[in-house]
């Protein structure tokens, strides 16, 4: 049974990993990256500027960021395309080989939804339910699904399980993506999960959720588009 804490892995080789159990595992100056896709609203910034991937589509308008860990200190970059944002930073970080990538979904690539347990369920029952719910909600054959899951507690004191789900042909794309610039993700996880890897990882509260935030209010596209800096704690 997946238990509420550790930060799971969608991918099925990676089942039984945990990205809490990743930093014991790793010298204390090693590169970690964690990378994700933003989908931004295509009038995020209201003033023109060369930078910004805005376009006359109204959809949602695919950004990258990604976030690195080195030493004591934290870096993170915004861009349109993945390559040069991860080339970039990786001469900001001296050309150094990572020795940990994660990637991190978020709506809309990734279901979440909630199942309420019986009491006579075991936790096969429960990864039945999560699995079927999940096939239901997006509509394709479970064999072709990612998903994880995690129970706890409700309120009312029932037991709830939390799954997130995701086509494998998405994993396997960006998998691929992340591959063909010399990166191998250990584990792909959501956006939810966050706070708990930056406690892992040892950064400042909110530090994960100001990399990976969507524009702000009236922000100028150059300078979401920037790299930022900051120390922690080492």
């Amino acid at each position: 049974m997946h238990w509420a804490g550790p930060i799971k892995a969608l991918f099925d080789v990676y089942e039984s990993e945990s990205v809490l159990s990743l930093p014991s595992r790793m010298p204390a100056a090693s590169l970690r990256f964690v990378v994700s896709p933003i989908f931004i609203p295509f009038d995020a910034f209201t003033a023109p500027c060369a930078a910004s991937p805005v376009n006359s589509n109204s959809s949602p308008v695919k950004v990258w960021a990604a976030l690195a860990v080195q030493h004591a200190a934290v870096l993170y970059r915004r861009a349109e395309n993945l390559a040069p944002l991860m080339s970039q930073l990786r001469l900001d970080c001296l050309q150094a080989k990572p020795h940990s990538t994660i990637l991190m979904l978020d709506s809309p690539e990734i279901w979440a939804g909630d199942v309420h347990c019986q009491a006579h369920w075991g936790p096969e029952d429960i990864a039945a339910e999560c699995w079927l719910e999940a096939a239901n909600a997006l509509q394709l054959p479970v064999a072709e699904l990612a998903m994880d899951f995690e129970v706890h507690s409700s309120l009312e004191g029932h037991w709830l399980a939390n799954y997130r789900a995701c086509p494998q042909s998405l994993v396997k794309a960006y998998v691929a993506q992340l591959n063909a610039l010399d990166l191998q993700p250990d584990a792909i996880t959501c956006s939810s999960q966050m706070n708990e890897l930056g406690q892992a990882w040892g950064l400042q509260p909110g530090v994960m959720a100001e990399a990976f935030r969507l524009p702000c209010k009236d922000e100028l596209a150059s300078h979401y588009f920037n790299l930022f800096k900051e120390d922690k704690p080492c």
